[in-house]
């Protein structure tokens, strides 16, 4: 068994394979066995049935699931062509835009590409935390000042949260060099 849910073996043993440690938790009410090694297909298979199949997963969701972030962030943006099906129950934010044409495939899951979550990111996600992962993604190596620059260009100056993303990708800038 990959991954370990409550009703797999009751909430009492599940909570009971937490405490003693023979479970780590993937996300909320899904854990993996501590000798499945957490990794970026792991997470995708989490990940996958949280995200409608017509959308891409993207912002910190997105670089949880490349591994850049040890935990997932509490709320999870997709992004689909305008006008999407919104399925009842969906558990992230929809958007529309740029993300949903370019994207990578991590096992069963569509995902954006680290430069492109990370500006999705400064867009949608509350500033401190998306500075947070995209300035230790600069900081370690990850991404660099300039790929963020690129990917930049290709936003369209009148897009919902433009002024914004520019303004953190500046911010952003004078930290890092290019």
């Amino acid at each position: 068994m990959i991954l370990v849910h409550p009703d797999d073996v009751g909430p009492l043993a599940y909570a009971r394979l937490l405490r003693d440690g023979a479970l780590a938790v993937a996300i909320r009410g899904t854990a993996r066995p501590r000798d499945i090694p957490d990794s970026p297909g792991l997470r995708a298979i989490v990940a996958a049935p949280r995200v409608p199949a017509h959308t891409v997963l993207t912002g910190l969701a997105a670089l949880w699931t490349h591994g850049w972030l040890p935990a997932p962030p509490s709320t999870w943006h997709a992004v689909g062509a305008r006008g999407l099906y919104r399925p009842a129950g969906c558990l992230v934010e929809l958007h529309s835009g740029r993300t949903a044409t370019h994207a990578v495939r991590i096992g069963p899951l569509r995902v954006a590409a680290p430069a492109r979550a990370c500006l999705d990111a400064l867009r949608w996600e509350p500033p401190e935390p998306a500075l947070r992962a995209v300035g230790a993604g600069l900081a370690s190596g990850r991404i660099r000042t300039r790929t963020l620059l690129v990917e930049l260009e290709r936003e369209a100056p009148t897009g919902a949260g433009y002024v914004r993303l520019v303004s953190l990708v500046q911010a952003l800038r004078g930290a890092w060099p290019p």
